[in-house]
């Protein structure tokens, strides 16, 4: 059976096998040698997607069906960085800005937006976290899938974590830019196949149907998007401004990016990720993070938040 690249159709990929760090078990992942996408070999299809997300991934990947305040403190905080990056691209905050989060979670982007004036809202398919956040934060939090929502009914769009689950990526980024108002944002964030800091027994996960680099996430979205902002020490993050009049084709990685991507299943050891990727000083940390967390007692979520925030 012939694999073609979801980014640009060409058959010219290398497979090789990889361990899921959640269960252990091995699945195929596919590098395409011509744009440098990394992505699941085997893509399930929309209604198993479906299924698994709105009754089974936040079980697999939390162990809970509802968010526990230690995840309430590390997505707040999260939320609170992703926030400050908004703000330092010049961002006019105002209430007038919709702002809808996909795959909202437990709401505290949300929550946290609407704190610094946006008029924020989001969609989140697992019915025990969008409850949640209808029950804990008094959120719009709409339990429903991409899809439903409608044409020019936001100024910004915000997708963390989620883009690496959807499993056509073209059609995705064509769907946010009809979302979006003349002029709209999209603010992504996923992890990045390129950076240092990710331990090389902490890289694969079945849920994770692609690998993005910075080159082919610009990629994905150049037909619909162009770029404000990036940042990739980490996870990469992405500022989109959308363009008055889409592009004919898909600007596609420059072979020196291409070249990056492939070689970088070679270097990426241990001795990358303990001193260039500053791996060493985790455990440090996570101490310091567990012990914060083992402090959250004779708290509300929502007072949690306000604390944070």
């Amino acid at each position: 059976m012939t694999y073609l690249c979801k980014l640009c159709d060409s058959d010219n990929i290398s497979t090789i096998e990889v361990v899921d760090q959640k269960n252990n078990s091995k699945f195929p992942i596919s590098i395409c040698k011509q744009c440098g996408l990394v992505q699941q070999t085997d893509i399930p299809s929309k209604e198993e997607l479906s299924l698994y997300y709105t009754h089974n991934y936040r079980i697999d990947y939390k162990k809970t069906y509802t968010p526990k305040l230690k995840h309430i403190r590390r997505a707040g905080l999260a939320a609170l960085d992703r926030i400050n990056f908004l703000k330092e691209s010049a961002i006019n905050i105002n209430d007038y800005l919709k702002l809808i989060d996909i795959g909202a979670g437990g709401g505290e982007f949300v929550y946290l937006s609407k704190k610094i004036g946006f008029h924020a809202l989001g969609i989140e398919p697992n019915h025990g976290y969008s409850d949640f956040a209808k029950r804990e934060y008094d959120l719009e939090i709409a339990t429903s899938m991409l899809d439903e929502l409608t044409e020019s009914s936001a100024d910004i769009v915000t997708i963390f974590h989620v883009f690496e689950h959807m499993a056509n990526p073209l059609a995705v980024m064509k769907k946010i830019f009809d979302i979006l108002k003349d002029g709209g944002l999209l603010f992504i964030e996923v992890p990045n196949i390129l950076q240092d800091d990710a331990s090389p027994h902490n890289k694969f996960f079945k849920a994770h149907l692609y690998y993005y680099s910075k080159h082919t996430l610009i990629a994905c979205a150049s037909k619909y998007f162009d770029v404000v902002k990036a940042q990739e020490n980490g996870n990469l993050r992405i500022l989109f401004r959308k363009k008055a009049l889409t592009s004919e084709a898909i600007t596609l990685p420059s072979p020196q990016q291409v070249e990056l991507i492939i070689n970088s299943f070679k270097d990426k050891d241990w001795l990358n990720y303990l001193f260039k990727g500053n791996g060493i000083l985790k455990p440090i940390k996570k101490l310091n993070r567990l012990a914060n967390e083992m402090r959250l007692k004779n708290i509300t979520p929502r007072e949690l938040l306000d604390s944070i925030g």
